[in-house]
């Protein structure tokens, strides 16, 4: 498969004035009696600089490296240790060619989102201002609804990941204590919940996701830390040699729900591209973001599909049609430190990974309140905290509460990740980079095989994220708390 060349592409060096975005959001000057006036007026204070809020200006400081650490943090979580499950749906034929196309078609996507960020003199600072500028103002909106509602019900999602994982410390912790559960403090996941969500409180004031860049390295060392765990474990046990060609053996219904279940866990946990594009525009020039984006995408994708592939085919190979769900779970002969380690890795790599999604939605709340009040364009750094301090607290606040009420909200979130997959990872990104580099027919034909086939996928992706929906639910009440496997 062809990866587009960055050539195919008009690129140029850009200053900040030529940063794409709505006319409303850019730096407007300040009006006195009714006329533009070319420096703020008397009251605005003598210097005053521009707000940081929003998406004024571009002023990348990152290395590339820092880059392929925000995405591997992005696309490397705990969903991880589902793949081997995943496998065992699929079984030993269907399993790895699945992860090695999916692995190949977001590699190439990618690419040519990459390529869509500078684009005719204009740098695009928001993938969803790359849809408004290439392909017009209702594809952004359907874009922008699918990115931010993905985005948001993903840290809704990791709040419930995180809280799941320091249940799992605290109740092991007891047990090697031989202490019974109701002597045990913060036993139940809600209260566990409203710890992380303090946590992410303090974490949501800086200011952005270049302020971030140290969580985020943390982060990829977490979620390798855990893969590697889950790797050694498998390989410890590889010589059972369990695992069938056709994977777990189940009635015709279960089995394909269990296979749509499996074919979206595989394409969602590599999907990348709804902060690809706001992780592009940390990148500090030159040279060109897109040259070091290139570089980035591969080194952090590559690392994505090698822990993905160990962790799928020796948990499988050590455990066979009976791997869980977590498959650390499935090692029952394991020291119990070691899940301990595992999971703390997942508790502090939820904690930089919620960062990585909800700071291009705090961006875009921002960009809302600039629209609304114009004057926040030259607010003090006093105020500008102010505003931060209301709305990330009030974001983090619902989150919190949603995941405290719906502790099974991952499953709406992997139905929201179905729907959500094909437009954000494969439709737009192909179909902008058809217009601003027009492919030769024969790539232009394979997009369209592509495009075509992952939409499918998505379709019964979906299918399968409902039918597990309307399954939890029947057991769901509110401020439950799960069984501890």
């Amino acid at each position: 498969m062809a990866s587009p060349s960055a050539k195919d592409v008009e690129h140029f060096e850009a200053d900040d004035d030529d940063i794409f975005m709505p006319d409303d959001l850019r730096p407007a000057l300040p009006v006195v009696s009714g006329k533009p006036v070319a420096s703020p007026p008397p009251s605005a204070g003598r210097g005053r600089r521009l707000s940081s809020l929003g998406s004024l200006h571009h002023a990348g400081h990152s290395s590339w490296l820092t880059a392929a650490g925000h995405l591997v943090t992005a696309i490397i979580g705990a969903g991880v240790l589902g793949l081997p499950n995943a496998v065992a749906w699929l079984g030993w034929i269907a399993g790895p060619i699945c992860l090695t196309v999916f692995f190949v078609t977001t590699l190439w996507t990618a690419t040519m989102l990459c390529d869509c960020y500078h684009v005719k003199g204009k740098r695009h600072t928001r993938y969803k201002w790359a849809v408004l500028h290439i392909m017009g103002p209702r594809h952004a909106v359907l874009l922008a609804l699918c990115q931010n509602l993905n985005m948001i019900l993903t840290t809704v999602g990791y709040h419930i990941a995180a809280a799941d994982s320091m249940r799992y410390i605290a109740r092991l912790s007891c047990q090697l204590q031989g202490l019974p559960s109701s002597s045990c403090v913060l036993v139940s996941q809600w209260q566990h919940t409203l710890v992380f969500g303090a946590v992410q409180m303090l974490m949501s004031m800086l200011p952005n996701l270049e302020s971030v860049w140290w969580s985020s390295i943390v982060g990829a060392l977490m979620s390798l830390g855990y893969s590697g765990i889950a790797i050694g474990l498998g390989a410890s046990q590889a010589g059972n040699g369990q695992g069938t060609l056709l994977g777990r053996p189940a009635p015709p219904v279960e089995k394909a729900f269990g296979v749509c279940n499996a074919l979206g866990c595989i394409g969602f946990a590599y999907s990348c591209a709804i902060v690809l594009v706001e992780v592009q525009d940390t990148l500090r020039e030159p040279p060109r973001a897109a040259v070091s984006m290139r570089k980035s995408i591969r080194v952090g994708l590559s690392t994505t599909f090698t822990c993905y592939a160990l962790v799928s085919v020796l948990g499988y190979l050590a455990l066979g049609n009976s791997v869980p769900d977590n498959v650390l779970v499935g090692f029952h002969k394991s020291p119990a430190w070691v899940n301990i380690l595992a999971n703390a890795m997942v508790l502090v790599h939820m904690v930089s990974a919620y960062q990585v999604y909800a700071q291009p939605v705090f961006q875009t709340i921002e960009d809302a309140l600039l629209l609304a009040a114009p004057t926040l364009k030259f607010a003090p750094p006093r105020k500008e905290f102010a505003v931060r301090l209301v709305y990330r607290t009030a974001y983090v606040a619902v989150g919190t509460l949603l995941a405290c009420l719906l502790p099974f909200f991952s499953a709406f979130t992997g139905l929201v990740g179905a729907v959500t997959f094909a437009p954000t990872a494969v439709i737009y990104p192909i179909l902008m980079y058809m217009r601003v580099a027009s492919p030769g027919p024969h790539q232009r034909c394979l997009m369209w095989v592509v495009l075509s086939v992952m939409s499918a996928v998505a379709v019964v992706a979906t299918a399968g994220s409902i039918e597990s929906i309307i399954a939890t639910a029947g057991s769901f009440k509110l401020f439950s708390t799960p069984e501890a496997a």
